[in-house]
Order: structure tokens, then C-alpha cells, then sequence
């Protein structure tokens, strides 16, 4: 029985096309990454996981930098693709723009932990092309935020604020710290709690 369920197994990852091994591998190595580190990855260790040779690695993807690259990359284009969408969020009644965000991006983060927590909390020894794209990342957040208050109109006279730009940067580091908690310890900080928090310091920030 044992032997007829590991010849299934084998003929499935026979079968396996490029494009869902290729996933299969990236998987993987985020997998390993989260659980130990970026230097807890090797080529035999990822291969193993999966249930296949090194050469198929170095055909999809070349040496362990790269392959390490490739994983970076397209863990960060989900991310700022999830991004985008909490920042399109509409905000439901009495939620403002950033609140809405927040509740979309917590959401993103509860749907792929690994991904966010290597790139907001990245471990020792991974590209140094990860570090540009968390640049990347907050450049990008930094432009939804200048976005969201405008159009919550906080340059009206009523509401402004002395100095916007740095304001957009306290909602950055803010994000960044809710975030930070909900992946360190998300029986504490529940989403609601965080999202309650994220709207009572952006009316504190603009009141009126």
C-alpha cells in the first residue's frame, strides 16, 4: 500500500508542468526562509522538499542567488499587489481612507504571513535586492498615503496639517508597527483592535 502511494506521489511530480514547478520551488524556498532564515536555504534542501534534482532548479532559475532573487521578486509583486488593492478599499461608513487600508492590508497579511514578514522583517543572509525592493515598497506606500489625504481633504484649511509630509511618514511607520504586531502576535492584536487604533490616531492627527 505504502509503496503504490509513493509511486502516485512520484508520477504527480512526473506530471507537474514548468510553470507549477517553478511555483512549486519558490514555495519552498519562502517556506524555508520563514522557518529559518534565508541561510537555512540550499540547493539539495529545496530539491529535497520538492522531490527533485538540483538540475531541475538550475534549469528554472540558475544558481541559489538567483533562484533566492526569484523568490523575492515575486513575493513582493504579490505584496504590492495586495497593497494596491487595500489602498483602492472603499472605506465603509464612518471609516476614514486610511482605516480602510489598514483593514485591507491586515487582511493581506493574515492571507500570506511568510511573504510580508520576510519583507518587513527580514532575516540575516537574503539578496541585497530585497532591501531595495522594502525601499521600493514603502516609496510606494508613501505615495497611497499622500493620496488618501488628499482625497479626505486634508488640505482644506480646516483639517491641515503644518506639515503633510511628514505626516506620511508617521502613517507609514504606523502601518509598519501594526503590521509588525499582527505577525508577531495575532491572538493580542486581533484586526479590529489594530483597525480601532489606526482610525482613533488618524482623527487624532486630523481632527474636525
Amino acid at each position: 500500500m505504502q509503496q503504490t502511494k509513493n509511486t502516485s506521489q512520484a508520477t504527480r511530480r512526473q506530471r507537474m508542468n514548468v510553470e507549477d514547478r517553478r511555483e512549486q520551488i519558490l514555495d519552498a524556498t519562502r517556506d524555508m526562509v520563514d522557518a529559518e532564515g534565508f541561510y537555512a536555504v540550499t540547493l539539495d534542501r529545496v530539491a529535497g522538499e520538492c522531490g527533485i534534482t538540483r538540475t531541475v532548479i538550475y534549469q528554472q532559475f540558475g544558481n541559489l542567488s538567483d533562484l533566492l532573487l526569484a523568490m523575492v521578486d515575486r513575493e513582493y509583486e504579490r505584496a504590492a499587489r495586495s497593497f494596491d488593492s487595500a489602498a483602492e478599499r472603499a472605506p465603509a461608513k464612518g471609516q476614514s481612507r486610511y482605516g480602510a487600508g489598514v483593514a485591507g492590508m491586515l487582511e493581506a497579511v493574515d492571507a500570506s504571513p511568510a511573504t510580508w514578514r520576510m519583507l518587513l522583517m527580514p532575516s540575516q543572509g537574503g539578496p541585497p535586492e530585497l532591501y531595495i525592493r522594502l525601499e521600493q515598497g514603502r516609496a510606494l506606500a508613501r505615495a497611497h498615503f499622500a493620496d488618501a489625504l488628499e482625497k479626505e481633504g486634508m488640505s482644506s484649511s480646516s483639517r491641515a496639517n503644518p506639515d503633510s509630509e511628514l505626516a506620511v511618514h508617521m502613517l507609514l511607520a504606523v502601518s509598519e508597527e501594526l503590521v509588525h504586531l499582527r505577525l508577531t502576535d495575532p491572538e493580542a492584536y486581533t484586526t479590529e483592535r489594530l483597525i480601532a487604533q489606526a482610525e482613533w490616531l488618524f482623527k487624532a492627527m486630523f481632527p474636525g
